[in-house]
């Protein structure tokens, strides 16, 4: 295998898992990134194991079968990986999405009691959770142990990314459009309010019906509460008057949560495109892998789309 100098443009979870992998295989990597921690989008994510706002292909089916087994390797409470049960409430919840066949773990019907007020139809089932608070500083420090040095800096152009023989590989989110001239990437806002936990241990994704759209996601420490997904939205300033809102509604799904303070709020930007980009060029006379465009499902495509970027990689 060719072994190349890489900078990985991205600290997010794509970018991270982008510099592990090359790291892994032996080349020289390094990442730079305007934002890291709790500034990338990554950080703001619930994050359960989910594929919304991405292309339905037989690719992306391949790598999200492999992102699953390597979360489920890796499972325990320093990653903040773990399996958790959920309820997904709503006529979409009764029936479940063919594209994901073989991977959609087995569902039962809600009884009326498992169900929020106003609500009549649901599942029950079990989501691998990656609690992002956690997973993100074990996968810096997974980096950190292979060599992997991460700069935080802007980077306005391509060639601004590392020096001149090293191969790029542009993974940061959103912020890949303008450096890779892509018109075709677009942002989904989503916000989300971080409450202290009473104690629940359950997921709700609510998808229709008068408290949706809404997730609360009970993490290790705390509890995400989300659903928004504004088309095209650049504010990354928390709108109160949502977030109200998203707390009012978590509270009629889940009254325990009644009382519960809010110890945090992140607006993020989901990269959308019609299909990921994870593909290679030669261009102002630099080697370019692009791994972009996984939509919501940056945490659930990312080992899988990792090593396809990392093949790239070994080929320029």
């Amino acid at each position: 295998m060719t072994r190349r100098a890489v900078t990985v443009i991205g600290a997010g979870v794509v970018g991270l898992s982008c510099a592990l992998v090359l790291a892994e295989r032996g080349h020289p990597v390094r990442v730079v990134a305007r934002e890291t921690g709790a500034g990338t989008a990554s950080a703001a994510a619930a994050s359960l194991w989910a594929v919304p706002l991405v292309e339905r292909s037989e690719r992306v089916r391949a790598w999200a079968y492999a992102t699953l087994a390597r979360l489920r390797r890796d499972a325990g409470p320093e990653t903040g990986v773990r399996e958790q049960p959920a309820r997904t409430v709503g006529v979409a919840a009764a029936t479940p999405d063919p594209w994901l066949r073989g991977f959609t773990p087995p569902l039962r019907e809600a009884t009326a009691q498992e169900l929020p007020p106003g609500c009549r139809v649901g599942t029950v089932a079990s989501i691998p959770l990656v609690d992002t608070s956690r997973y993100l500083p074990w996968l810096r420090a997974r980096c950190a142990e292979a060599g992997v040095d991460i700069e935080r800096r802007e980077v306005a152009r391509l060639d601004d990314g590392g020096p001149a023989g090293d191969v790029v590989v542009l993974a940061a989110g959103c912020g890949s459009g303008a450096l890779a001239g892509d018109d075709a990437l677009r942002p989904v806002r989503g916000q989300v309010a971080v409450l202290e936990n009473p104690g629940l241990t359950r997921t709700t994704i609510v998808r229709d019906g008068p408290l949706a759209p809404l997730f609360v996601v009970p993490r290790f420490d705390d509890v995400v509460v989300g659903g928004p997904a504004q088309d095209g939205v650049w504010d990354p300033d928390p709108d109160p008057v949502l977030e109200r809102e998203l707390v009012e509604r978590a509270v009629r799904a889940e009254p325990a949560l009644a009382g519960a303070r809010v110890v945090g709020r992140a607006v993020g930007h989901r990269p959308v495109r019609p299909e990921v980009r994870v593909a290679a060029e030669r261009t102002g006379g630099r080697d370019v892998v692009y791994c972009y465009g996984h939509g919501g499902a940056g945490v659930a495509l990312s080992w899988g789309s990792a090593r396809a970027a990392a093949d790239l990689v070994a080929l320029r």
